[in-house]
């Protein structure tokens, strides 16, 4: 292998690489709420059963709304400002605006 395969090899992967980061960092810029006492969906483990991460959700602070399309989604309503930093001491992987989030991950 030539040292131009090499670089061109490398260029792919750092191209590749940039690209998947912009694209995460748009996605969290997408869905992170924007006013701290709007309904939010709260994302856990995919191994948290729905009672648990209900709860979990409740006791940091918010009344649950309904569930998502998974076990481990819960959408909540916060009632006071630094929700997502008490649910994410609870275990949340994940604080999403509900509106920007929901259309794939709340029940119908």
């Amino acid at each position: 292998m030539n040292s131009h395969s090499r670089n061109t090899s490398f260029d792919a992967v750092l191209i590749a690489g940039t690209a998947l980061l912009g694209l995460v960092i748009t996605a969290f810029i997408a869905v992170t709420p924007r006013d701290p006492l709007a309904p939010v969906a709260v994302v856990f483990a995919p191994w948290i059963g729905a009672g648990v991460a209900m709860a979990a959700a409740a006791e940091a602070g918010a009344q649950v709304l309904q569930a998502g399309a998974a076990s481990n989604i819960i959408i909540v309503q916060p009632v006071e400002r630094g929700y997502a930093a008490r649910v994410a001491a609870q275990g949340a992987w994940l604080v999403a605006d509900a509106t920007a989030f929901g259309g794939c991950l709340v029940t119908r």
